[in-house]
């Protein structure tokens, strides 16, 4: 696992929560320091309960996870202390690892923060309590980005525009708060009432009024079975 993480983040370290110093500890969430309180299957069903609280929210990959959920081990690399999570291919044919950040650490740029309580309570909850994200280790993409890897579409140059002549969406309170790594991006619409969900492409027009659990559910999932 160790040279697997080599390939991806700078420094890596796989530590068990007895190494921490009681500081160490107290800068992890409530969460967290239950569930690397146990060990072996009895850490993937806590680690399932806590997960089991976003049901609703990412009803697919709760389903996912309950069944192909391996490992989960708290790392340090150049990002701080993260939970990696070994989780079956959906082919069988290999371990995937996805990691979540530490919440109580993450840092929110200036223009996101002022939005930060207008955002859907579950979305803040889980960046609060759970993960600052949760997304394919390897490519960082295929689940919720880092807090502070959210963006504002018009920081961003985009040749879809010359296709699409003007778009019918306001880039400058347009917040990605997804990547499919692939040019995809799930995004809110900060300025509206409801925060509307839409996809913005960097390849086909945006696609408007999703529904954004479900959207993020399934896109997770799909990463499942690469």
């Amino acid at each position: 696992m160790l040279e697997y993480l080599q390939k991806y983040v700078a420094n890596p370290k796989i530590l068990e929560l007895a190494q921490l110093s009681p500081a160490e500890q107290g800068r992890l969430p409530v969460i967290w320091r239950d569930i690397l309180s146990h060990e072996g299957d009895a850490r993937l069903s806590v680690t399932l309960r806590y997960w089991q609280q976003y049901q609703v929210e990412f009803e697919q990959v709760v389903e996912y996870l309950a069944d192909h959920l391996v490992s989960v081990h708290l790392i340090h690399h150049g990002f701080g202390y993260c939970l990696l999570y070994g989780v079956t291919s959906a082919d069988g044919a290999g371990t995937l690892y996805y990691e979540g950040r530490n919440p109580v650490v993450k840092t929110i740029s200036p223009d996101v923060a002022p939005l930060w309580d207008l955002l859907p309570k579950r979305l803040t909850s889980f960046y609060d309590e759970f993960h600052n994200g949760w997304y394919y280790l390897a490519s960082g993409s295929m689940g919720l980005s880092p807090v502070e890897d959210f963006f504002f579409l018009d920081e961003e140059e985009w040749g879809i525009l010359d296709e699409i002549n003007e778009p019918s969406l306001d880039l400058a309170h347009t917040l990605a708060v997804y990547t499919n790594g692939m040019g995809g991006y799930l995004c809110l619409e900060t300025h509206k009432p409801d925060l509307p969900c839409l996809l913005w492409s960097a390849k086909k027009p945006p696609l408007l009024g999703l529904e954004f659990w479900p959207t993020a559910d399934s896109w997770t999932t799909m990463g499942f079975e690469s």
